[in-house]
């Protein structure tokens, strides 16, 4: 008997699926990425504890309740993250927002209501501009509800490079679209130089702002539009470079105070 793991019951079957009209495909989303072994593991990690989650009507998915903090005991490893300043670093979990996004964007073409979501500092260049999520354990969260009278399964599929998400229930809609606006406020990125074991080479992308519009549509009409707006910094231009060896003063006379 095939059962779902709901966040509040954590048996529920076959027969209840029926019960809560869940029969039909309502979105299906895939976001691919470049293979890395921390990748694969962190997003196919997070994918597998998300995997047959249930919503029933009125409830809300919570990304970081379902998948739990990153960490080794929890079966993620170290990766790179956008850390302060839109800089890339080391530290648990790094990839799980390639499963944030999956998730978001399924749940924004399935006309979920949006609860939390936040984007990247920067952005990146495998996500479409304003239609995608991040979450840092403490700080973030990734939150939809289930605003429809039917229940919700959220099923994942993982490969080296992809993982799709797909929302199954009752279609409220005949069509949900996504419409981008342009880039707003356009900034310049910077180029910079740094060293150290943590440096971390990347190339420079510029801030913007822009609007996506979520439209709604049933009987071949736009019956519902929302907008959603986000910002980016700028990310600079990074070059390692070796810390040059440093000098041996020639004397121990004190220097002037900075």
């Amino acid at each position: 008997q095939h059962c779902a793991r709901g966040l509040q019951h954590p048996n529920v079957c076959s027969h209840d699926a029926a019960a809560l009209n869940i029969k039909e495909k309502v979105s299906s989303f895939t976001q691919k990425f470049d293979y890395a072994a921390y990748r694969y593991q962190n997003i196919g990690q997070a994918a597998k504890k998300v995997n047959k989650t249930l919503l029933k009507p009125g409830e809300v998915f919570s990304m970081n309740e379902v998948v739990g903090e990153r960490t080794k005991a929890n079966g993620f490893t170290t990766g790179l993250v956008v850390g302060e300043g839109g800089r890339f670093q080391e530290d648990m979990g790094g990839g799980v927002s390639a499963a944030a996004t999956t998730l978001w964007t399924a749940a924004f073409y399935a006309g979920l209501e949006r609860v939390e979501q936040g984007s990247h500092l920067i952005w990146i260049s495998r996500y479409r501009p304003g239609l995608e999520a991040t979450v840092a354990w403490g700080q973030l969260d990734l939150k939809f509800k289930n605003d429809t009278p039917a229940g919700i399964l959220i099923t994942t599929k993982m490969t080296k490079t992809s993982l799709t998400v797909t929302m199954w229930g009752e279609k409220q809609y005949d069509a949900v679209k996504a419409v981008s606006g342009p880039k707003m406020n356009t900034k310049a990125f910077t180029k910079e130089e740094a060293s150290g074991p943590s440096c971390v080479t990347q190339g420079g992308v510029p801030g913007f702002s822009i609007d996506v519009d979520r439209l709604f549509f049933k009987g071949g009409e736009q019956v519902k539009k929302q907008t959603f707006t986000t910002s980016y910094i700028p990310a600079a231009q990074v070059t390692c470079v070796k810390e040059p060896t440093k000098p041996k003063p020639a004397s121990a006379t004190p220097g002037p105070a900075r």
